[in-house]
């Protein structure tokens, strides 16, 4: 087992994905409508969690839950254009945050498809990865709103 390409990895996980948590909030606190706003705060509360999971893996082997030199993503990479979209309405937003997912999503893949992850790693890796492909199918959800699609099996009204 390659445990510094194991802590790289997982580290790099876990920045997207607080990342992802702190954009959701900030999303969740500029929404009016509520039932849209309790979608991205439980987004918020799962990507959190998510990432302590990993950072328990992580801290499992390597023992340091603060491991030092670790590979981080630069929280604009993946969510930078969030705060801009928010000026542009709805639409944009919702927009954005699709293509944020999906790369977040891409993170996740090529963790999984690349064979040099150890059992144990790619394990957590792919428990989070559901998570993630929920949070993919709640943006494309909320992409088709105008619609009254459902998310999380509640319709949702326009305000």
């Amino acid at each position: 087992m390659n445990t510094d390409y194991d802590v790289n990895i997982l580290s790099g996980l876990i920045g997207a994905t607080m990342d992802s948590a702190r954009h959701y909030r900030k999303v969740a606190d500029n929404i009016g409508n509520p039932r849209i706003r309790a979608l991205f705060e439980h987004l918020s509360i799962q990507r959190k969690l998510i990432a302590l999971e990993l950072q328990e893996q992580r801290t499992a082997i390597c023992g340091n839950p603060q491991s030092e030199g670790i590979l981080t993503i630069h929280p604009l990479r993946l969510f930078g254009n969030l705060r801009h979209a928010m000026d542009y309405g709805y639409c944009a937003l919702i927009d954005e945050v699709e293509r944020c997912e999906e790369r977040i999503k891409a993170k996740y893949e090529h963790a999984l498809t690349d064979g040099r992850l150890s059992a144990p790693s790619r394990t957590v890796v792919q428990n989070a990865y559901a998570s993630v492909q929920e949070g993919c199918a709640d943006m494309h959800a909320l992409k088709r709103y105008p619609h009254a699609e459902q998310v999380h099996g509640e319709l949702l009204e326009q305000r």
